[in-house]
């Protein structure tokens, strides 16, 4: 140690080291460098020296302090966050924005728990006393303490000394010292000049060791009452995180630790968890009680507050007061809505609102409110409403909300065109509006185009705050678009009034159900329905109305072309809500457009009365019953059913009229060329090409009641074919013809005629094996088939749902042939039928009257050439087709193809001649008889089957068989 010291440059630098040591020591224990060889690569020149000095300073009677340090081993817990209240309400207010407005109801949806005990809720890992943290000046030394007193300049020694159990410490070479009960400065003080009176030359210092553990009392309403032994240098806060802390029926506001009898302190944890105070924290000491009373007054508080919670009062008495230990108002809060939730004296709950005290000059007094032990502090959120802005919706560049300015109009909105996107429908668009008396919404129809062409005059409305302005694409579908919209004007509708909509239908690009604007006139629905389809009649559509309160409907008549024309006259008539506009097209059928509305029409009318309702029949192009609408012409009637046919009789037309008394017909007859000329005018004069002498002349003969009489309920009238009216018609020759091809054929031309216009038939044709084809024919052969299937069909429903009627039988073989059958139907196909008539050609060419064959439009004859052979098929041993020979007989053909086989039924054989004839030889007596028939060529021979050498299976298959082939070949035979 000498020579250690000696090397050294000078006493003072000793004496720097040494203190520094001592200090390290005091506070850290023995550094590791100092308990083994370790040696770093590269280290300061004070550590180098701290390190020679330590090896050479001697112990004293005790062991040196040596507090080892350990690194923190236990695993760090991963804590995520939950999400905030403002968080929460930055996440809502990322949605768009939108002026719906939701309820705003009185419920606390929030959790609501104690404040402060959620510190306690976590179990403490250990009770082992509290090391490792500085010694206070006025900690008082007791028995277990232990005390480290460093020596150095003379000389160099370390004493690390117990404080016993009567206060002392036994210094060597010093003698007992009385420490306990002094504090530690007092004590360090003492130590000190007692070295320096009776050391010279050596200096001391003094710090504590190890700590001595003390044992405290934990009682009231805490969660784990009883007694603790905790470190020497714990505080009240220490020990009661440590010791499981306080249960929900304590108090946070006023612990107490009580010492020898009387409460040194009271402390309260809001100031340490609301502000962050600890001042009323106290070290523990031995023998101490800490004593929880019971919880006191408290208050609930819940809503648009930082921190819901339920809070202890002391010394808290007014809303402001409470409203700062729950961490102040979020944003959304709405304090004037509030209210107080209160006990009152008899046991009932009432209510204190600040609605009344609301306004900006009484805030103070909302914020004075006395509060009370109970009571339930319900802050609510402001009124989700947006103010001051518009909404731009639909086909356009940024939808959204726009700040609304005074004196704001569409135009300024639209910023030209700049806010809108190509294919925007420019002729319409939509203002919803809010009326904020009323609650009602209603809408306005606009026009982009006319605002942006007139800024400032009356087609560019002024804005109000709150507007919503709809444009819309030219080929969306405006009812969806629509339909949140006039599902809002639905509910808000009142009885008897109904609601402010209105249905387009027909002939329109948008049709359906759609808001209506008050003043709204044909031509606006026009525009709301994007205009008319081609096609569309612009003359003749129909309003049905419908009248309150007795719900009956009318039906009113209306022009397109007119109301362009004069679109501030009558013809641009004013629409109410719920009427249903019709807007008829020039093809299809306009009586079925008009279905539903001509049976409310029916269905509306009571004994009595007649139902509104008019049919044309006959030649025109859209014959059907129409509504009755007031002062309905026959002109008018002829002009809604778009006129004549082709067919037409010019001349007249039959009015028919059931008289009012008996109930009987009138018929009347009125002119066609009359009638027909005035719908001509009357579209002329919708579109203004009349002058004025023109419409005067049309006027008079329009209201000429024997012209163009009224129509009246139920009237009839009815437009005949005009005599001797023929349409266009055609046959098709093919084949052996000297001149084949398409020949236009008059009414009641025959076939004979046609063939010889085209020249005849040449030397190589065979009359005998015509095929002459007409669609008549044909569907009355497909009509049989069909007829024939659905037997079938009926039939296997029966077979299989007979399944409960003499089991016994249908487990024989008689039923396991009935389940062949129905498999072999549910295979068959539907076979199509040709058409073909069976005709004699050489007949039909020699023009007799008795075999004339009278043409119709589409017949088809084909020609073939002559045939040299002759076709057996069925059951024969080979099916083949042999050179035609007029000496042999059936059978010779038969027995050419190897005769019938053993299952072949030859008395059944049958033959179909090239012509389509039939030769059947059932029933005759023998088979013999085959061979005095003879056949034509291009004849086939047909041996069936022998079904009762069958099984079942073969059965059914031949039996369909024949069935089907029996319906094909139906036809008609001439």
């Amino acid at each position: 140690m000498t020579h250690s010291i000696k090397s050294l440059k000078n006493s003072s630098t000793i004496c720097r080291l040494v203190s520094a040591a001592v200090v390290l020591t005091s506070l850290y224990g023995t550094p590791s460098f100092a308990q083994d060889d370790y040696q770093p690569f590269i280290e300061p020149l004070q550590v180098t020296q701290n390190r020679a000095y330590y090896k050479a300073a001697p112990t004293g009677q005790d062991e040196p302090l040596s507090v080892p340090f350990s690194p923190i081993s236990a695993p760090v817990e991963v804590v995520i966050d939950e999400e905030s209240r403002l968080e929460a309400l930055a996440r809502e207010k990322q949605q768009a924005l939108s002026l719906e407005e939701g309820s705003q109801d009185q419920a606390l949806t929030d959790e609501i728990e104690q404040f402060g005990y959620s510190i306690f809720n976590r179990s403490p890992s250990t009770f082992a006393p509290v090391e490792g943290i500085p010694v206070p000046s006025d900690y008082r030394i007791g028995p277990g303490d232990n005390i480290v007193i460093q020596l150095f300049g003379k000389r160099n020694v370390q004493y690390n000394l117990i404080v016993t159990r009567e206060g002392k410490i036994l210094i060597p070479e010093f003698g007992p010292i009385t420490v306990g009960g002094m504090n530690f400065d007092d004590a360090e003080t003492l130590i000190t000049s007692g070295f320096d009176q009776r050391m010279i030359g050596a200096r001391a210092v003094v710090t504590m060791g190890k700590l001595r553990t003390i044992q405290v009392r934990l009682a009231g309403d805490v969660k784990q009452p009883g007694i603790y032994t905790i470190g020497g240098l714990s505080s009240l806060i220490d020990a009661l995180l440590t010791t499981g802390g306080i249960a929900g029926t304590g108090t946070l506001r006023d612990v107490q630790l009580i010492r020898d009898g009387k409460i040194v302190t009271h402390l309260d944890l809001y100031e340490l968890l609301l502000a962050g105070k600890s001042e009323s924290d106290a070290f523990l000491r031995h023998n101490d009680t800490i004593f929880v009373p019971a919880i006191g007054d408290i208050v609930y508080v819940g809503g648009e507050v930082q921190r819901p919670a339920i809070y202890e009062l002391r010394g808290e008495s007014t809303l402001e007061q409470v409203l700062n230990m729950a961490g102040g108002l979020l944003p959304s809060a709405s304090l004037g809505e509030s209210l107080i939730e209160r006990i009152q004296e008899g046991g009932s709950r009432t209510v204190i609102d600040f609605h009344a005290r609301g306004t900006a000059q009484n805030m103070a007094a909302i914020l004075g409110t006395k509060m009370r032990s109970g009571d339930v502090l319900r802050i609510l959120p402001l009124e989700d409403r947006l103010d001051a802005v518009v909404m731009l919706d639909g086909h356009v560049e940024r939808p959204g909300a726009y700040q609304f300015e005074a004196g704001m109009r569409v135009s300024s909105l639209l910023r030209g065109t700049q806010a809108l996107l190509p294919g925007v429908d420019m002729r319409f668009a939509i203002i919803e509006r809010e009326d904020r008396q009323t609650l009602q919404s209603s809408v306005i129809y606009i026009s982009p185009k006319a605002a942006l062409e007139a800024p400032g005059e009356g087609s560019d409305y002024l804005l109000q705050a709150r507007d919503r302005i709809r444009l819309f694409r030219t080929n969306e579908n405006r009812e969806d678009s629509l339909a949140g919209l006039s599902d809002k004007l639905a509910r808000q509708a009142t009885d008897p009034r109904a609601a402010n909509l209105l249905e387009l239908r027909g002939a329109v690009r948008h049709s359906g159900q759609f808001p209506l604007a008050q003043g709204a006139r044909l031509l606006d629905a026009l525009n709301l329905g994007g205009g008319m389809q081609s096609g569309g009649d612009f003359n003749h559509g129909m309003i049905v109305r419908t009248q309150l309160p007795g719900l009956t409907i009318k039906t009113l008549s209306f022009s397109v072309a007119a109301a362009q024309l004069n679109p501030d006259s009558t013809a641009n008539p004013l629409l109410q809500p719920g009427d249903r506009l019709y807007f008829l097209g020039e093809n299809g059928t306009r009586s079925q457009l008009l279905a539903d509305e001509i049976q409310r029409l029916k269905e509306q009318a009571r004994y009595g009365e007649v139902e509104r309702v008019v049919s044309i029949l006959g030649e025109v192009l859209s014959p059907g019953e129409y509504p009755l609408a007031d002062n309905m012409r026959a002109s008018d009637l002829l002009c809604t059913a778009r006129g004549l046919s082709r067919r037409a009789d010019g001349l007249s037309m039959q009015l028919s009229r059931r008289n009012a008394t008996d109930d009987a017909l009138q018929h009347l007859s009125l002119d066609t060329r009359e009638l027909m000329t005035l719908c001509a005018d009357l579209h002329r004069l919708n579109r203004g090409e009349l002058n004025a002498a023109a419409e005067t002349a049309f006027m008079q003969q329009y209201a000429n009641d024997v012209i163009n009489p009224v129509l009246t309920a139920r009237d009839q009238l009815a437009v005949s074919l005009r005599s001797g009216w023929s349409e266009t018609a055609s046959v098709t020759l093919r084949g052996e013809i000297h001149k084949p091809g398409v020949y236009a054929i008059g009414p009641g031309e025959t076939l004979c005629e046609v063939l010889r216009r085209a020249g005849g038939l040449t030397e190589a044709a065979y009359p005998f094996g015509a095929e002459f084809t007409r669609q008549s024919v044909l569907d009355i052969q497909q009509e049989t088939l069909d007829e024939l299937h659905d037997q079938l069909d009926d039939l296997m429903v029966e077979l299989s749902l007979s399944h409960s009627f003499r089991n016994d039988e249908k487990a024989s073989r008689e039923w396991g042939g009935k389940q062949d059958t129905l498999k072999v139907i549910q295979q068959l196909e539907r076979a199509e039928a040709t058409g073909r008539m069976v005709i004699n050609l050489d007949k039909v060419q020699r023009c007799r009257s008795r075999d004339a064959l009278a043409l119709e439009n589409g017949d088809e004859l084909i020609v073939p050439r002559a045939p040299n052979h002759v076709q057996v098929a069925g059951q024969v041993y080979v099916a083949t087709s042999h050179l035609y020979d007029e000496s042999r007989s059936i059978k010779d053909y038969v027995e050419l193809s190897g005769g019938s086989t053993v299952l072949g039924r030859l008395d059944h054989t049958y033959v179909i001649q090239a012509n389509g004839e039939v030769l059947n030889l059932k029933g005759k007596r023998s088979s013999r008889s085959i061979a005095r028939q003879n056949v034509m060529p291009g004849a086939r021979i047909y041996v069936p089957i022998n079904v009762d050498r069958m099984n079942p299976t073969e059965k059914a298959q031949t039996w369909v068989s024949t069935l089907a082939q029996a319906a094909i070949l139906a036809g008609i035979v001439l």
